[in-house]
């Protein structure tokens, strides 16, 4: 019997490549990593005809055993390591989401966690931006126009352990003032924290251990053009108090929350609204996830 998966060739992950000279180029890569990593490859075919699962993942977009071939979610890891974290990822998302909710994640991509706003939800996604930074991911969407505001990908690297591997604002003119206008809708907090808020919320749900991965380990970074990266995940992860423990930045469990007799009068209600987005929104992820 014909097994239910193997592993792509170059035509079937560059089948709209047309450029002849970008073409031979990821031809020439192709046929180097497959050579360097043909054990893992052959070990990646293994896993997912034992768990078919997960087949349709990579059937519906080749490309992404790139993140075997070249690079998933943390740069220094090589070919072995990076078969056993795709692996563990996948395994461990079947425990924590189920057999359905990762079917449904497959058929339509995206699955909604809770609602924020009128017009803004927090869904848990096959992530479609680059497969390098993680297969899953998080963002904050615009419910009528179903475009993401923020998004962050992600990877389990244990049963216990979340990774953030990724996260991506809005890019353009109107960049800064879409954060502005979603910043309001949000009783005051950046659509970039609320996201991490969010990860934390899923993060208790599945009794994770919440972590960021550091800035030169990230999948995107290279030495070469670190000065053009306007973003710096160190910093960011110390904006939400994490604290490095070892390779990763660890996050606190705990959103947090300024007792409402500390705030200026003027802006309770603007907290109090807050607070209450944050639990309405744990509440419907405990709900949706349990």
């Amino acid at each position: 019997m014909q097994p239910a998966f193997s592993f792509p060739n170059f035509s079937q992950m560059y089948p709209h490549e047309k450029r002849k000279l970008k073409r031979f180029r990821e031809y020439l890569r192709y046929q180097y990593a497959y050579r360097l990593y043909h054990k893992q490859c052959g070990q990646f075919d293994q896993f997912l005809n034992q768990h078919p699962l997960w087949i349709p993942l990579f059937q519906q977009h080749p490309y992404r055993v790139n993140g075997l071939l070249s690079t998933y979610c943390n740069r220094h890891w090589g070919g072995s390591k990076r078969l056993q974290a795709i692996t563990t990822n996948l395994m461990v998302a079947t425990a924590k989401f189920g057999v359905e909710r990762c079917q449904h994640l497959l058929a339509k991509g995206t699955l909604t966690l809770a609602t924020l706003t009128d017009s803004l939800s927090l869904n848990l996604n096959i992530n479609t931006i680059d497969p390098f930074e993680g297969f899953f991911s998080l963002n904050i969407q615009n419910t009528e126009t179903k475009q993401s505001v923020y998004d962050a990908s992600f990877t389990f690297l244990s049963e216990k352990q979340l990774l953030i591997a990724s996260i991506q604002g809005p890019k353009g003119e109107h960049a800064q003032e879409i954060v502005r206008v979603v910043t309001k809708q949000l009783h005051g907090v950046r659509p970039m924290f609320m996201l991490v808020n969010g990860f934390r919320f899923l993060a208790q749900q599945l009794d994770c251990q919440l972590l960021g991965i550091p800035h030169r380990q990230q999948a995107k970074y290279r030495w070469n053009d670190s000065e053009r990266l306007l973003f710096n995940y160190d910093e960011f992860w110390q904006e939400n108090d994490a604290v490095k423990q070892g390779e990763y930045w660890c996050l606190p469990a705990d959103v947090e929350r300024k007792p409402l007799e500390d705030i200026q009068s003027k802006k309770r209600s603007m907290y109090r609204k807050r607070y209450e987005m944050f639990d309405n929104a744990l509440e419907q992820i405990t709900t949706q996830l349990s």
